[in-house]
């Protein structure tokens, strides 16, 4: 590996996170926006979305804690520690002295991206838990109160904030590193927001069958996955766009070939083809589903181990001029530090070497 750039080791436990993280988020979305503005009919579709998000954000959770060096403690990174042991020597939570101080334990960093995003993981996860319990009786009392009531629509729509923020700020996050590609672009989060909501769709539109759903929903849901699909391509083709010389290095790797020509291929274009020329017959609208699922995997799998394969296998040189040819050489003011006199070998990004 090169001196100037660190890998971060993410392996299978953060693909897994970035990718059922999305479906989840996604999923909610989409139910809470049938519950706020579809109509009665819609609601059994919305259990389903409901259904999907908790189930996969809490093996989001187990996920993040297999990923750490020592699993567990991983509740340092929503409490102190030390004053959670003082709390419990002060005997909580049978005493008041132990939660007066159990009180001052949540510990939220709102400069560290690990800290917000294991807060919004939890939060996301209770206002899941709790619009699925809602869900599960209609007609009754606790639908009432947590699903149709002021209180249940807050609940939801704090849900998809929430949901949201896991799907979106992972993307956010790999743009502020200083790894090629991520640091290169500003559009993987608005990427795996589209990605979120298609692959939470294609989800519903895989359980859907197995429950009695209006058909009147169905196409609603089949025209809402053409408009994000549709999207999510904007977004994708701004993507490889922004990443400008690095393009073509990307699709000399392996990796780089699973993130475009998976991604859009499999993951955009074909679904769309589904959807636009055949429609829901026969077990089509199903193909569609598995291959929005499919390039949502791909795409995050190739995000993550495309910038470190190429890095680690020395594999890629970049050609290229920018605003600073030109400049002074010799370090001087204003200098363009890759323009070094004759006979002066610079260091290297590629190889390490001097």
């Amino acid at each position: 590996m090169n001196e100037f750039v660190a890998d971060p080791g993410w392996g299978w436990w953060i693909i897994g996170y970035f990718f059922l993280g999305g479906i989840a988020a996604g999923a909610y979305f989409l139910a809470t926006l049938i519950d706020l503005l579809g109509s009665s009919e819609d609601r059994p579709l919305a259990r389903i979305g409901y259904v999907i998000a908790l189930p996969l954000i809490v093996i989001c959770g187990v996920f993040l804690t297999l990923d750490l060096h020592r699993p567990e403690r991983f509740w340092h990174m929503l409490f102190k520690s030390e004053v959670v042991h003082d709390a419990l020597t002060q005997g909580w939570p049978t005493t008041g002295a132990g939660w007066r101080t159990m009180a001052g334990a949540p510990l939220l960093k709102y400069w560290s991206p690990m800290s917000m995003g294991s807060w919004a993981l939890t939060f996301f996860g209770l206002c899941a838990a709790l619009s699925l319990v809602g869900s599960q009786w209609p007609g009754g009392k606790i639908e009432r109160i947590l699903r149709l009531s002021w209180f249940g629509k807050l609940i939801a729509v704090l849900g998809c904030v929430s949901g949201f923020f896991v799907a979106a700020y992972t993307g956010a996050l790999l743009s502020a590193t200083n790894q090629p590609i991520w640091s290169d672009t500003v559009w993987i989060a608005p990427v795996f927001l589209t990605s979120a909501a298609s692959t939470g769709i294609a989800a519903m539109l895989l359980l859907m069958h197995r429950r009695k759903i209006a058909q009147g929903s169905l196409e609603r849901l089949e025209k809402a996955d053409i408009w994000v699909l549709a999207l999510e391509l904007l977004f994708f083709v701004l993507f490889l766009a922004s990443i400008g010389a690095w393009l073509l290095p990307v699709l000399r790797s392996p990796h780089g070939l699973v993130l475009i020509v998976g991604t859009l291929l499999l993951g955009l274009l074909a679904p769309l083809a589904v959807h636009l020329r055949l429609g829901l017959i026969g077990r089509w609208e199903t193909v569609a589903a598995v291959l929005v699922l499919v390039g949502g995997f791909m795409l995050r799998y190739g995000i993550l181990t495309t910038p470190p394969a190429m890095l680690a296998h020395h594999s890629m040189t970049l050609a290229g001029f920018g605003p600073e040819d030109g400049r002074p050489r010799g370090g001087g003011a204003g200098a363009d530090p890759a323009n070094h006199p004759a006979g002066v070998k610079p260091p290297s990004k590629i190889d390490g070497t001097r």
